[in-house]
């Protein structure tokens, strides 16, 4: 079980620059959490931030706080993030992987950033129950505010198992052998040379190319037989013309 977005709230501590935190709600409105709450930041006015969030704001719950604690007056569950180590006495630390288990029966949630510069200071760590970082490299840890709070959005609204599949038209193709792939091609290609065609140029290097094409397309074998079909429908073409000289 895995908790839903929406049940989890971003909350930014004291962000000094409407360029990052534009972002950030951006990102919440992509991953379809709970909303926004601003602790400080009331010099940023509601257009500023929405002409950084890319118009994203309508879509998003945006709520201003005096102080930390206030924005988390209804939190079941504080998850501060940070990857500086802190004393043993600090909040329980958390990976980044596995949040959205972590957090199913702990809603409603706060997932608190700190300053751009700083991070979360000592006393607004104090009001988290754990602590949870993002495993950048050791040779450059910091990450953009918004960049972290989309990472971590991401890992809560992903699904809670891997429900990927391969594109319709590339399982279409799946039952087709290489080999049959081949001789289809090399029917082109053979076709191409009686046509003559490109005028000038290699028919198999044509063909070779038009292979590239269509395998990037994932194209299905249907689709692969209509495009030799098509060489065909040339090929009878030109004999009934040649034959009516």
């Amino acid at each position: 079980m895995r908790v839903a977005p929406q049940d989890v709230w971003v909350v930014l501590c004291h962000p000094a620059d409407p360029r990052n935190v534009g972002p950030c709600i951006r990102a919440v409105a992509n991953f379809g959490l709970a909303g926004v709450r601003l602790v400080g930041g009331e010099a940023m006015d509601t257009d500023t931030l929405d002409a950084f969030a890319s118009g994203s704001l309508a879509q998003v719950r945006l709520e201003r706080f005096a102080d930390l604690k206030s924005a988390l007056h209804d939190a079941a569950f504080t998850l501060g993030t940070s990857r500086r180590h802190h004393e043993e006495d600090g909040p329980v630390r958390l990976p980044a992987a596995g949040l959205g288990d972590r957090l199913a029966e702990r809603t409603p949630a706060c997932l608190v950033f700190g300053h751009e510069r700083n991070g979360l200071s000592r006393a607004e760590l104090d009001l988290c129950d754990a602590v949870v970082a993002i495993p950048t490299s050791d040779h450059f840890p910091s990450m953009n505010l918004s960049h972290a709070v989309a990472v971590l959005a991401y890992e809560l609204a992903r699904p809670e198992t891997n429900t990927w599949a391969p594109p319709r038209r590339a399982r279409a193709n799946a039952g087709l052998r290489s080999l049959d792939r081949d001789a289809v091609f090399r029917e082109i290609a053979a076709a191409c040379e009686r046509l003559g065609y490109p005028p000038g140029r290699s028919a198999l290097a044509y063909a070779r190319r038009l292979r590239r094409l269509l395998t990037r397309a994932e194209a299905s074998a249907g689709e692969m037989s209509l495009v030799a079909g098509l060489f065909r429908e040339l090929e009878r073409l030109k004999a009934r013309g040649d034959a009516g000289r």
